[in-house]
């Protein structure tokens, strides 16, 4: 295979991946926000969760990749199982912000 084939196809490969979904687990300002505010970003997270989920298994990306690049599906999987897992401690977080803060009165 030539060079700039072979450069083709890699960039091709790369290009169908999994973006980088992870979210942070704690920001700063988790601490001084309200309990409308809570539920408002735990809602967000949880469309966000579904988002990422929707990146594992067979997805078109995947598929393409088994054509192109069959290692990039494990890369793939590792990456959306990453995503979720970031997204699911967030939620964690939060909802134990939620429950401390919310839940008490």
């Amino acid at each position: 295979m030539r060079p700039a084939a072979l450069f083709l196809l890699c960039t091709l490969a790369l290009a169908g991946c999994v973006s980088s979904k992870t979210v942070p687990t704690t920001q700063p300002s988790d601490y001084t926000l309200t309990c409308e505010q809570l539920q408002n970003e735990l809602t967000s997270l949880g469309a966000k969760f579904e988002e990422v989920k929707e990146e594992s298994g067979v997805t078109g990306k995947n598929v393409a990749l088994a054509v192109v690049f069959w290692p990039g599906i494990i890369f793939n999987e590792m990456r959306a199982d990453e995503n979720e897992k970031s997204v699911n401690r967030r939620i964690e977080h939060l909802a134990g912000l939620y429950n401390q803060k919310c839940m008490d009165g």
